[in-house]
């Protein structure tokens, strides 16, 4: 209980006149968690994972176009994450297999905090 009481805490400081809109894209939850740079985790030792929630379009072909982050990025994690989501591709097997759907959705970008620290 006590969690779910700093959730409603966090959403009432959060929300204004200005900021409802922002507020209610935050508590949205994500339809899928892609790890985005996982080709590259075999050469970070133990750095961490690094969740970050975005609006994307997944196209049929396995193509995701990034629409927006969720909350405010500093403009080196924004750059690898566009860069790396360039690359990423959704197998068939997910979308044939109905586990990822096809349009405009959220979902949380996983990558390695080592690497996207070197970008801030």
């Amino acid at each position: 209980m006590k969690q779910n009481q700093n959730s409603d805490e966090s959403i009432d400081e959060n929300m204004s006149v200005d900021n409802t809109e922002t507020c209610m894209v935050d508590t949205v939850k994500a339809t899928a968690i892609f790890w985005i740079d996982k080709a590259e985790a075999k050469h970070c030792k133990d750095s961490g994972l690094r969740t970050i929630k975005a609006k994307v379009f997944i196209h049929e072909n396995g193509k995701v176009d990034f629409l927006s982050f969720t909350k405010k990025q500093s403009s080196g994690v924004e750059k690898y994450i566009l860069h790396h989501l360039d690359k990423f591709q959704i197998s068939k097997r997910m979308l044939e297999g109905g586990y990822i759907q096809t349009g405009e959705q959220f979902v949380q970008l996983r990558c390695m905090r080592e690497k996207l620290q070197a970008m801030q």
